[in-house]
Order: C-alpha cells, then structure tokens, then sequence
C-alpha cells in the first residue's frame, strides 16, 4: 500500500492530538504532516512533519501556506481539528480539493450552520420530528420568559446560541440568578434542563460523502470543566441507532458528534459538533479508530470490517511529554519541523 500523506490542522488541540496518535496507532501506512500557530503545539512534534501557519483569521496568508505545504508535503488528506477552522475549511473545501486534489474532511456550509449554532440545532431536531430539549432565544423571545419558566420550571440552562466546550454556561437556579447572567447578554438560549447527569452520553457517527454510517459508538461520560474525564462503553444500540438516525437525515461529512441525555427513557440530543471529538482517542482504545476508518472507506475505497467495540470504562489522565527546547526554538525560527529524515 503506497503511504497517505495526512494533514492535521489544529494540531496543538485535543482534539489534534487525538487524530494523531490515533493514526500513530493505525495499521494505515501514514506519513503526518501536522500544523498549528504555535511551535509549542504538541501535535507539531508527535508527528513526521511540523509547519507553523498564520492564525485563520488571516485568511489569505492562511490559504496561501496551506497551498504551499499541501504541495510540498503532496498531502492526500485534511483532517481539521481546531473548531474556528471549520468555517474557512468549509468555505474553501472545493477549492482546496480542485487545486491540489487532497481530500478535504469537513462539513458543507448548510450542515456547519445547523451545528454551530445552537437555536438552529434545536429548530432542525424539532422540525424532523426527533427529540430535543425546550429552548427559546435571548434577547429575542424575551417576551416568552415567564411563559417558558411556567412550563420548565427552575433549574434552566443558559448559553450561547455560538459557543465551545463549557465556556459561559450557567446552570440557572431562580430568577435573580438568570437575571444576573442575562445581564448584558445577547446571542444565548435559555434551554431545559434535562436532569440525571449519570445518563449523559457522547455519541459520535462517522459518514461517507454520501451521508453513510461507517461508524458509531455511544460513551456514557462525566464531565469535568466541560472535558469528557471517565467514559463508559456497553450496549448502547438504541442509542447509536437514534443518532445514526439522526446522522442520515442532517447528512454530515467526516466525524460527528451528538451530546444527549435520557430523559423518560428518550434521548434528547442538546448539541451537535460537526468535527473530532475530546474523545476521540477514548474511541480509538475501544476499537473505533475514527480518523483510520474515514481514510480507508474515502481515501483508499475499503470495505469497513465489523467493528468490535470493547465494553469497558476509559479514564482520562492528562500525560506530559518532554520535548527538546532547541526543537521548539528551532520550529519557531524555520517554520517547520522534519522529524523523519530517513523515509
């Protein structure tokens, strides 16, 4: 099998790292080519190949040095693993695929904007008829406050309609509290709080560019600062079923996420990100090595076997790594990092 040269963006993050030592893993013969804005990015110095780039936002310099390695490095395959990335991914994915003919692994514009923006999830849950937990908008449906508590009661969520992990969400306990966290706010929901955080799973559906499950696995998990730190592999199957479900009707492209709790026995999904996963290296132990299936069913045209996910609990201890100095300086200075001079 001839090597896939792959490139993950975002290398520095989780979820970067994650898809490397994940392909690390892989019986895949890869070549990594691995980029970031900072030359302490780790994901620069685990895999084959480092190049430091400009900050997305600068998105011309941004899309002329990535033309420039995907080049250089005759890149195969894009693997994006940094959430303000989508959006420039998204946008320039033709591009990118009819220039250089490397694969581009991300989502269309219409499914990025159902998934990243939280009032939108809600209203494409609620109008294919799946489950999803009651919402209004803040500002916007301020006149539906009272109205919305008669029928929710307190505790309530609050968060931005555009947000990640767990940053600015309050759990809502009266009305002095939500007036406290309103203040000054624009662009949140107020949502329903689903009780039982002993029943939260993170369900994650890998598809084709046809919108076909390659792959699914639910992971009963507890969270901690908004990070995934114990999770549980069982028989899930109904769980995985509704999700896929799910999957076939939004029609993603790559990894996807679903974030749900049991409520009377029904999931109800809360958040849907359209990218890896915090637990995407917990997948991959368990025998879901996402990043591995999605090069074999859209790169190289494979058959996916059966998986076999084992039953079991993962726990998440954060690892250190030592790192040369002179490396980190040296990567700085030249933007770029060989590691395997001898391929």
């Amino acid at each position: 099998m001839n090597k896939l040269n792959v490139l993950i963006t975002g290398s520095g993050s989780l979820y970067g790292v994650a898809v490397i030592q994940s392909l690390l893993k892989s019986k895949l013969n890869v070549k990594l080519v691995a980029a970031d804005t900072q030359s302490s990015a780790l994901g620069l110095h685990l895999a084959h190949r480092g190049y430091i780039v400009p900050p997305v936002k600068e998105e011309q310099l941004y899309l002329e040095r990535l033309l420039d390695i995907i080049r250089a490095e005759k890149i195969d395959a894009i693997f994006i693993a940094s959430s303000q990335e989508l959006s420039f991914y998204s946008h320039y994915k033709a591009l990118l695929e009819r220039e250089t003919k490397a694969k581009v692994f991300t989502n269309s514009v219409p499914v990025l904007s159902i998934c990243s923006d939280k009032w939108k999830t809600i209203n494409f849950l609620k109008e294919q008829n799946f489950h999803y937990p009651k919402t209004i908008r803040y500002p916007e449906d301020k006149d539906k406050i009272e109205a919305f508590l008669k029928e929710t009661g307190f505790p309530l969520i609050a968060k931005p309609r555009r947000g990640k992990g767990s940053e600015d969400i309050h759990l809502i306990q009266n009305a002095s509290h939500l007036n406290q966290v309103l203040s000054n706010k624009t662009d949140m929901i107020l949502q329903q709080f689903l009780p039982d955080d002993q029943q939260e799973f993170t369900v994650g559906i890998c598809c084709s560019i046809n919108g076909n499950v390659l792959s699914s696995i639910a992971l009963k998990r507890h969270l901690q600062d908004g990070i995934t730190v114990t999770a549980i592999s069982d028989d899930y199957k109904d769980i995985t079923d509704y999700c896929e479900r799910v999957a076939e009707t939004l029609k993603p492209y790559g990894p996807c996420n679903f974030q749900l709790r049991l409520w009377n026995g029904k999931a109800y999904i809360f958040e849907i990100n359209p990218r890896f996963s915090s637990t995407t290296g917990m997948r991959t132990l368990l025998g879901v090595n996402e990043p591995e299936i999605l090069l074999q069913a859209e790169l190289l045209q494979e058959k996916i076997p059966e998986i076999k996910i084992l039953k079991t609990s993962v726990i998440r201890q954060f690892a250190d790594y030592l790192v040369p100095t002179e490396q980190i300086v040296s990567l700085q200075n030249k933007s770029f990092l060989f590691k395997d001079h001898n391929e």
